[in-house]
């Protein structure tokens, strides 16, 4: 009967899992002045007035004592870039809040910086639920920042991102290929680029040598090996080149090294390169540009695999 409970149990917290939340961390003091947090995804509104925010807490939890007594805490909705914090305040741990800056809210409360939205709550009421508490809070104060949020979904956390309004597609139309996508994008993006480049007095073959010397001297042979040169120009001719124009010194003993004029044109051919890339993608939010910078890296390292 024990395992049937338990395989239901299970069950029905994985179907919970298909609801899409955000990450919270409840913060609170202890009567003993310690400083109390936990990550909970618990969490939801109540009214608007007076405004009013609950959420729950396991029975078995360390923190339950410390949040029955509480007359104080604060609900802090994680941004995006808050995984890591979700994890620490997740955990058992005799200190949560080592190393980290803390300000302070009624009642000397810990309250975290850097979070999309911050309610700090009196408690207004405690309710029975099952093997839970649940806890009614009526909001004194909060702010946000619009900071994306972090999400949470079937166990994983993620990032949320707003749908296009639908475009209708005729029935025999053909779903176009990720691979077309791709070159699509990376053909067009490139023309830009390179144009940039060009802009500088630069080949995009002679950039890519400069940028491989930013990190350090290389010979002759580890240039060759790296950057090709694309087979437009050999690498000695290339190197004594760049060379005559200020932007390496003469190899020494076989070794290439960028001078200040190769550094400064780098940096300046990149500021342009990033101006372009932020046009490219000035249809997308922050937290979508950097969710396709995520999900690129992801195929690249699959196909490389």
């Amino acid at each position: 009967m024990s395992a049937t409970i338990s395989d239901k149990t299970r069950q029905f917290r994985n179907a919970l899992g298909s609801f899409a939340t955000g990450v919270t961390i409840i913060t609170t003091r202890s009567p003993e002045g310690a400083d109390i947090g936990v990550t909970a995804n618990s969490f939801n509104s109540v009214s608007l007035d007076p405004p009013m925010v609950l959420w729950s807490l396991a029975k078995t939890s360390t923190s339950f004592d410390a949040f029955m007594k509480a007359e104080n805490f604060a609900v802090h909705i994680l941004a995006m870039d808050q995984e890591g914090l979700s994890g620490r305040f997740a955990r058992s741990s005799p200190d949560k809040f080592a190393g980290l800056t803390v300000e302070r809210g009624p009642g000397s409360i810990p309250l975290l910086s850097g979070c999309a939205a911050r309610f700090l709550c009196r408690t207004a009421y405690r309710h029975e639920g099952g093997d839970h508490i649940i806890l009614v809070g009526e909001v004194d104060e909060f702010d946000h920042d619009g900071h994306a949020p972090l999400a949470f979904h079937g166990g994983r956390y993620g990032m949320f991102i707003k749908n296009d309004a639908p475009v209708p597609a005729a029935d025999d139309a053909p779903r176009a290929l990720l691979a077309d996508l791709l070159a699509s994008a990376e053909e067009g993006l490139a023309r830009r680029l390179d144009a940039d480049v060009a802009a500088f007095g630069l080949a995009p073959h002679e950039f890519d040598l400069l940028r491989l010397l930013v990190a350090g001297p290389r010979s002759l042979e580890e240039l060759e090996e790296m950057a090709g040169p694309s087979g437009e120009t050999e690498t000695v001719v290339l190197v004594d080149d760049l060379a005559a124009r200020g932007l390496v010194s003469p190899p020494t003993n076989g070794t290439v090294v960028i001078a200040t004029a190769g550094h400064d044109a780098v940096a300046a051919v990149t500021a342009q390169i990033e101006k372009t890339e932020a046009s490219a993608l000035e249809g997308l939010t922050a937290h979508e540009a950097s969710l396709l910078r995520r999900l690129l890296t992801r195929v690249v390292r699959t196909l490389d695999a």
